[in-house]
């Protein structure tokens, strides 16, 4: 009898046996559990069940006041902005031009309005490559009702480097 149980040789275990063994593992798959949302709730001490389930439920009252004060704010927040947007002055949505040199590193930063003029990123790159500059990155992102270009370029001589005021000049006239 000991043998058929185990090699496994067909079903040995009485109806009792079966259940008992069941519960055994029911009983460690919710110790388990326990463990981890205790991990979770309080990760410093070990609690008794009936605490840990009291506090991992606060903690989830708390966490849904969280989302929902979150939530509010953000809108809140969208809302001023929508409010700030229909005060602006149209100089306000004017594209926002900003070139650095760092010395033969040049970046552009250019927010414009989607209601502006269309621009394309090749338009600006093609500034860059004809002033002598080799665009080493290029990102074109596109922002509720804004797109924010950033143009990283080198001078492909660095000797004679790269001339940020005519790239701003050809860059404003593309814009305007």
């Amino acid at each position: 009898m000991e043998r058929e149980k185990e090699i496994g040789e067909g079903s040995s275990l009485s109806l009792r046996e079966k259940r008992n063994l069941r519960e055994k593992e029911r009983r460690m798959r919710m110790k388990d559990l326990f463990c981890l949302l205790s991990s979770h709730v309080s990760p410093t001490r070990r609690l008794p069940v009936p605490q840990l389930i009291d506090q991992a439920t606060s903690y989830m009252i708390q966490l849904k006041e969280k989302v929902t004060y979150l939530k509010e704010k953000k809108k809140t927040l969208l809302e001023g902005e929508v409010g700030c947007r229909s005060e602006r002055s149209s100089s306000s949505l004017l594209p926002k031009l900003s070139i650095h040199s760092r010395g033969s590193i040049i970046e552009m930063n250019l927010i414009i309005s989607v209601n502006m003029k269309r621009l394309t990123l090749h338009e600006l790159l093609g500034v860059f490559e004809e002033e002598g500059a080799q665009v080493m990155s290029a990102n074109l992102q596109n922002l509720n009702d804004r797109t924010a270009y950033t143009i990283i370029a080198q001078a492909i001589i660095s000797r004679i480097g790269i001339d940020p005021s005519r790239i701003e000049k050809r860059a404003r006239d593309i814009i305007f």
